[in-house]
């Protein structure tokens, strides 16, 4: 079961630049995170070194090159290693035993992945799996612009306010008794209203991020199709 980070990761480190670890390198970089790049290539390191705030060449599958870096000081590892299973598994072990805060890992398929959640990274990612149910949604479901699982059954997910909602107050659309999904957050033009209340009025163009479990989002997903 995937673990969400319990804050904000501000300093995080990238082991692997293949085509995923550069990608979510330079979206980290963006994000404002600090972010150390590393890959045994030392091309890789030269391609990425304007878009991470440290790059080094090492191989990650040895417990102690991830010392040298001091790997346990990052608020979270994201293990990015390409094709080489083996040495996915060797650096996540080898994360975990070190005491590293938060470990993401990326797996190659559904095998790879239960080894990895054996061993206790937190978050594990199939990425072409994981686009591929994103797509789904987004052909099946296009009301629901981000969904993230909290456990096995419950959910929260990002929705776009249907128009005919403008003017109207949360208290009047009744979604936990109608639908069982609650309210966490309104997204609005002019900003994020963190504790909505019902007086809260909705207009065009606004979004909610709602909680619930996750067949209630996909039954209320539905109803918001049809209006």
């Amino acid at each position: 079961m995937n673990k969400l980070p319990k804050s904000n990761m501000r300093q995080v480190a990238v082991l692997g630049l293949g085509r995923f670890g550069t990608e979510l390198t330079k979206a980290l970089y963006n994000s404002g995170c600090e972010v150390l790049a590393v890959d045994q290539n030392e091309d890789r390191i030269y391609e990425i070194a304007d878009f991470a705030t440290h790059a080094v060449a090492t191989n990650v599958a040895e417990e102690s090159n991830l010392r040298q870096i001091g790997i346990t000081e990052f608020d979270g590892v994201i293990i990015a290693i390409g094709d080489n299973i083996q040495a996915s598994i060797i650096t996540a072990l080898n994360c975990k035993e070190m005491g590293c805060n938060y470990i993401v890992a990326k797996a190659q398929n559904p095998k790879h992945a239960r080894v990895l959640e054996k061993i206790g990274v937190d978050y594990v990612i199939i990425p072409e799996a994981d686009s591929a149910i994103k797509t789904a949604r987004l052909l099946t479901q296009p009301q629901i612009s981000d969904i993230v699982s909290i456990t096995p059954d419950y959910s929260i997910a990002q929705v776009s306010v249907p128009d005919v909602w403008a003017g109207r107050r949360l208290a009047e659309m009744d979604l936990r008794n109608k639908y069982d999904v609650n309210v966490l957050i309104v997204i609005t033009k002019g900003g994020v209203n963190s504790m909505p209340s019902g007086d809260t009025t909705f207009a065009a163009g606004d979004k909610i991020v709602i909680g619930g479990m996750s067949d209630s989002i996909k039954t209320f997903a539905d109803k918001l199709a049809k209006m």
